[in-house]
């Protein structure tokens, strides 16, 4: 757990800028690992090789050209969480009989370790 948190903190230090960096450079090092080249990335994501560049150098993409990337080069797993639905506590779905909560109370954002 001590690592978790750890490797939570890691990130929440960084800034977006930072992050989208340090992303890209994971693009690139994915790529390189599997020796595809950008071209070759290109014809399996439909993203043009010059777009591949801008990503792997931790400029703005659009999230739809970062799936591309991710699909071509066989890397969706590395966002399966942010697709997985959210499950439901049983005690939050008796809170509200039953359903699924649709609305937020504007409760002030904190950190969630958990996620």
């Amino acid at each position: 757990m001590h690592d978790i948190m750890e490797r939570n903190w890691g990130i929440y230090s960084l800034s977006n800028t930072e992050i989208v960096e340090k992303i890209g450079e994971k693009l690139r090092d994915i790529r390189l690992n599997d020796n595809v080249t950008r071209s070759n990335l290109q014809y399996a994501s439909g993203v043009h090789v010059k777009t591949i560049g801008d990503a792997e150098d931790g400029k703005n993409v659009t999230l739809i050209t970062l799936v591309a990337i991710l699909r071509g080069l066989n890397a969706l797993d590395l966002i399966e969480r942010l697709v997985e639905k959210e499950l439901v506590s049983p005690a939050a779905l008796f809170r509200n009989n039953g359903k699924p909560r649709e609305r937020a109370r504007g409760k002030a954002l904190g950190m969630n370790l958990n996620r």
